[in-house]
């Protein structure tokens, strides 16, 4: 599933960030070398900066959600905790869901 990165676009299309979900992430994570893994996350990371800024602020928060969810269970590199709580406090800051409180809460009980 190396479609996700592209070198020459890191940023997620519209299409692919929206239908982008959290078995995806898992899938990804499984079948990808450890080099992939990584940039996915930096992948998350540089589209939501564009999604933000662009003012498509529900999708910026869909993919804060991702990369939180990502980094949470997944990756969990040293600060995982902290990152995830960070892009998670983001996703509701952008786009306030239940959803997003919720895995917040469980994220707040560590990893």
């Amino acid at each position: 599933m190396t479609t996700l990165i592209d070198f020459s676009n890191p940023i997620l299309d519209k299409q692919t960030a929206e239908q982008l979900a959290t078995n995806i992430l898992d899938n990804f994570y499984v079948s990808e070398d450890v080099y992939n893994k990584f940039n996915l996350y930096f992948v998350l990371e540089i589209s939501i900066i564009f999604y933000e800024k662009s003012g498509d602020t529900a999708l910026a928060a869909h993919l804060s959600f991702l990369a939180a969810y990502y980094i949470f269970y997944a990756l969990t590199p040293p600060g995982s905790y902290e990152l995830a709580l960070y892009h998670m406090s983001n996703a509701i800051r952008l786009n306030d869901t239940s959803e997003y409180r919720e895995q917040l809460e469980i994220m707040k009980k560590g990893n």
